[in-house]
């Protein structure tokens, strides 16, 4: 089995490294690379593709790069598994980028010896990420769920019981009937507990809940 590999990044010199280390991989052959995102799109149209090994910031004209591209990469090519290759150190950012299909991130700054990994991994329609990336993650998805259980642990016992009652589906006078309080009260306290919360809608308010177990 060789894992057909196309590259894209907009600095030859990128290009250059990793043809070399991909070259030294066994199992993986580069087919093809490109330099922009409208060249990237007419290639993978016409050349057979396993995994796709891209930069994320590639500036192409009136042609989107970045989470916009990848988008377009699923819709067009869903059958190719998607490695970036980035300067980026934002995890909120990658964190995007795995909600529209990546399934691997290599920081550009690390040792490229780990990109053969990824890409296998890709292949297998596994995540992995980069040494450096993976400990921004992990960093990242820590402060975020301590501030959640800050913002949770702000609410009164009674703010977080009208929360509880209104995301399993009760509706505010139902919530007031059921606990012996008016209608403006109740009110009042889901609008302070979102506010608390950081949400703005009822939207938000049921994500939050299905992703901190609230609905339970």
């Amino acid at each position: 089995m060789v894992i057909r590999v196309v590259l894209a990044d907009d600095h030859p010199l990128i290009i250059f490294g990793v043809r070399q280390t991909l070259a030294a991989a066994a199992g993986i052959r580069v087919v093809a690379d490109a330099p922009n995102p409208r060249a990237l799109m007419e290639l993978l149209r016409n050349v057979p593709c396993d995994v796709l090994v891209t930069d994320f910031s590639m500036p192409c004209g009136a042609m989107p790069d970045g989470l916009t591209m990848l988008a377009a990469l699923r819709t067009r090519f869903p059958h190719v598994r998607v490695v970036i290759l980035t300067m980026l150190e934002n995890p909120g950012l990658m964190a995007s980028m795995q909600d529209v299909g990546v399934l691997g991130i290599v920081n550009k700054r690390d040792d490229l010896s780990e990109l053969p990994e990824v890409i296998a991994a890709a292949y297998r329609r596994r995540r992995m990420l980069g040494t450096s990336v993976r400990e921004d993650m992990k960093r990242w998805e820590q402060q975020t769920l301590q501030r959640h259980a800050r913002r949770s642990l702000s609410l009164s016992p009674r703010e977080m019981e009208v929360v509880r009652m209104y995301v399993k589906g009760m509706t505010t006078t139902q919530v007031a009937r059921y606990l012996h309080r008016s209608v403006n009260t109740v009110s009042t306290q889901k609008s302070n507990a979102m506010r608390k919360l950081g949400l703005s809608n009822d939207a938000e308010l049921f994500d939050y809940a299905h992703e901190h177990g609230l609905k339970s």
